[in-house]
Parts: C-alpha cells; sequence; structure tokens
C-alpha cells in the first residue's frame, strides 16, 4: 500500500496571497471544530472566511482537501495533547491508574471530534487515496513518551516494553478505544465500553 499523502496547497509567496491562504486554513479549522461535516463544504468556508468560491478554488484546489487537512491538524494536536499527559504521568502512581486517565482522556477528545467526523475523514480520505500503509501511524506519537514513563515509575506496576512491543500495544490500543466510535458499535463510548478497554488497557500493559 502507498504511503499517506501529505495534502499540501499552492506555494505563495507574496504577503497577500499568503494571508489569503492563512484565512482560508483557519477558517476551515473553525468549521471542523464544531464536528458537524455537513457543515464542510465550499458555501460555508466561503462565508466563514469572506472569500469568493473562485478564490478558494484557487487556492486550495478541491475542497475536500482543505477539511481533510484541518481535520488532521485537529487529530495531530490533540494526539500530542495526549503524549504530554503520558510524559507528565506522576511516576507515583500505578498502571492502572495510568490506564483510567489515559481512556478517559481519549474518550473526552473523541466525544468532542463526534463518531461522524471521524468516519467522514475515513471514508473520504480512503476514497481519495485508498487505505496507506501508515494511515494510522500517528499513533506512534506515544511510544517514546510511554516507554520513558514506564522506566521512571516507582509503582512496580508497569511492564517496560521494547519499542515494537510499544507500536504494537499501542496498535491494538487503538483498535478498542477509538474504533468502535468509527464502526457505530452500539457500546461505544458507553460506561461498559469504557471497562472493557481498562480491563483490556490494564492487562496488556501491567506487569
Amino acid at each position: 500500500m502507498p504511503e499517506n499523502p501529505k495534502i499540501d496547497f499552492l506555494d505563495v509567496k507574496q504577503d497577500r496571497s499568503k494571508k489569503t491562504l492563512d484565512d482560508l486554513l483557519e477558517a476551515a479549522c473553525e468549521i471542523v471544530e464544531a464536528a458537524n461535516p455537513t457543515t464542510f463544504t465550499s458555501r460555508n468556508l466561503a462565508e466563514k472566511s469572506g472569500y469568493s468560491k473562485g478564490t478558494l478554488n484557487k487556492r486550495l484546489g478541491p475542497i475536500e482537501n482543505v477539511f481533510l487537512w484541518a481535520l488532521a491538524q485537529g487529530r495531530d494536536f490533540k494526539a500530542n495533547q495526549t503524549a504530554n499527559m503520558i510524559a507528565q504521568f506522576d511516576p507515583q502512581l500505578t498502571i492502572h491508574d495510568f490506564v483510567e486517565t489515559f481512556v478517559d482522556t481519549c474518550f473526552g477528545f473523541i466525544n468532542s471530534t463526534t463518531a461522524k467526523v471521524i468516519k467522514f475523514h475515513d471514508q473520504r480520505f480512503t476514497k481519495a487515496y485508498s487505505l496507506t500503509s501508515d494511515y494510522f501511524d500517528w499513533i506512534f506519537i506515544f511510544v517514546d513518551p510511554y516507554i520513558e514513563l514506564c522506566e521512571r515509575n516507582q509503582t512496580n506496576t508497569f511492564k517496560v516494553p521494547s519499542k515494537d512491543e510499544a507500536r504494537f500495544m499501542f496498535r491494538a490500543i487503538h483498535a478498542v478505544v477509538e474504533r468502535p466510535f468509527a464502526t457505530d458499535d452500539p457500546i461505544a463510548g458507553t460506561p461498559e465500553h469504557r471497562r472493557i478497554v481498562i480491563d483490556a488497557l490494564t492487562r496488556l500493559l501491567a506487569k
């Protein structure tokens, strides 16, 4: 499978053109933050940004790409916040404490994004680019801070994985945490889902 393509826009050198592009991208991010895929349209982007549809087409190309780009930006921002939480986690707390914090953080971000937005990105991106081999590789941002946390934790409850083990662990974690939302599983986001995930992650990560 091909690698995840980077969505780029026309290179601009003049200050005025750069401002226009920045305004359009900022407007797209604001629309995406509302987490309603029915608003991911050129009409809404034109109204939000104050630019004409002609300017949108000239600066951005296919309009759908700008929303895919904005969604990826939002996902990466939340992933970075989660990675920072892992890096700053109290070394005096146990693996169970960590798992509960991690799961609640992830559920909170997913609920703010909404399952509809996750499905929108999955469907539109894979339709345009197919399912690339590194489509889910953004989760690997958690690997290094997690290994460092395991090494400095003082409770003797964390299993210290190798880097390859940690990569596979986070692939499995992603499957049980996020994918039920994306596939409309009937218990996604419920207390029962939370209980199952906490139990599974504790078994996976604990000594």
